[in-house]
């Protein structure tokens, strides 16, 4: 058995590590994007849009979904869901998230009345859950529809 010649232009030849070439590739298109911006502005659009639905958590999966099945950037997506993180989360999404509720409560025709923190903390845990069930609903058709804005933003 006769091995195969090694490559007269390979890497080493060259005076490159093997495989450092493609990495910084990789790493440049990462940062980057591809050549189509309608491509990149739809991954930030669907990771903005993401950051607006209420499995809070689980943004980074669904972008990362939804990447693969539109054949989307996943690092441009997933930079556009990290706008919702923990330094965001008060000053951008709280207000966000009970405008949400209010805008669901309009279109539901429903009455949501939010209770405060203080009260939630001495209510006993059926009674937080009958909490979560009055503001579910209008939360989801709420946040729908601003997830919908912010990708058509």
């Amino acid at each position: 058995m006769t091995t195969p010649s090694p490559d007269k232009n390979g890497p080493a030849e060259r005076g490159e590590r093997p495989g450092l070439k493609g990495w910084r590739k990789k790493v440049i298109h990462l940062f980057l994007g591809s050549d189509d911006p309608v491509r990149d502005a739809l991954s930030f659009a669907t990771g903005f849009a993401s950051a607006f639905l209420p499995p809070f958590g689980f943004h980074s999966v669904l972008v990362a979904f939804l990447a693969y099945v539109f054949r989307l950037s996943l690092p441009i997506g997933l930079l556009g869901s990290w706008t919702n993180n923990p330094w965001t989360f008060i000053p951008v999404f709280l207000p966000a998230y009970l405008a949400e509720i209010k805008t669901g409560a309009l279109i539901l025709h429903t009455t949501v009345r939010v209770p405060n923190i203080l009260a939630l903390s001495r209510m006993p845990k059926e009674a937080i859950l009958e909490q979560v069930k009055l503001v579910l609903y209008p939360f989801i058709v709420g946040s729908s529809l601003f997830a919908l804005g912010a990708f058509f933003l």
